[in-house]
């Protein structure tokens, strides 16, 4: 595959999701919410799987409870991740091609200089169980998680994705303008997280969220297989000038 250079590189950062972008881990979360649900005598649809999707545990919790007429979102958040800690202390398995990608930029970001974040919806002990079974935990100049790291921000409606705050603080930390970070998602959630916070935003869907509407993302890759950090650099400069 060809290498680029670039002499006028307006690409600072790549920042990656963690969960259905590096590991494979959206099977243990639905299965969690089904257990719970099940206990209450309820199951998850597969709609409903799209649905939730790529959003917050908490808003999750939220929506399952209104939909059964359950009271306490608190309990059930409580118990799905009492089930999801069970599944989580035997490891997800990486996404492959997904990883190498980022272990392929690490090696690169000197060169091309580049920092590289990671910016998950997930808490923070989950993130670096994660990171650690996968073995790229020191890959990443800063580590962000919705439910930890953003009690500086305000928002009635909450601060975690969709909400821009989580990519607005990952730029903030590593010195760089949002509109010089590019965002690698997986979900509908995320790009819309990406996007507000004024980030270039690449779509790599997984088989949750493939159907899922991800052309609001400057651009859509099936697969990071065999992609270098110049090409990728290259095609995303191409669909910025688009």
């Amino acid at each position: 595959m060809t290498h680029f250079q670039f002499s006028d590189q307006s690409i600072k950062a790549i920042i990656f999701d963690c969960d259905g972008t590096l590991v494979d881990s959206e099977e243990a979360h639905l299965d969690a919410w089904r257990r719970t649900l099940q206990n209450r005598g309820h199951d998850l649809s597969p709609e409903q799987c799209q649905l939730y999707t790529g959003k917050s545990a908490t808003v999750i919790a939220k929506l399952i409870s209104e939909k059964i007429g359950y009271e306490c979102a608190a309990e059930v958040l409580a118990e799905k991740r009492a089930y999801y800690r069970e599944l989580h202390e035997r490891g997800f398995p990486a996404i492959e091609s997904t990883v190498a990608f980022a272990k392929r930029l690490a090696d690169a970001k000197g060169k091309l200089n580049l920092k590289l974040g990671l910016a998950s919806a997930a808490v923070k002990s989950e993130i670096l169980r994660n990171l650690r079974h996968l073995k790229i935990e020191d890959l990443f100049d800063v580590v962000l998680s919705g439910q930890d790291d953003l009690k500086d921000y305000v928002d009635p409606e909450g601060v975690n994705k969709p909400k821009p705050y989580i990519y607005l603080h990952a730029a903030k930390l590593l010195s760089i303008s949002p509109k010089e970070c590019v965002v690698i998602e997986d979900s509908i959630t995320g790009i819309m997280s990406g996007n507000a916070a004024g980030c270039i935003t690449i779509a790599i869907p997984n088989r949750f969220t493939a159907l899922q509407d991800l052309s609001s993302a400057a651009l859509q890759l099936d697969t990071f297989s065999e992609v270098t950090p110049e090409h990728f650099l290259h095609i995303v400069k191409a669909s910025m000038r688009k």
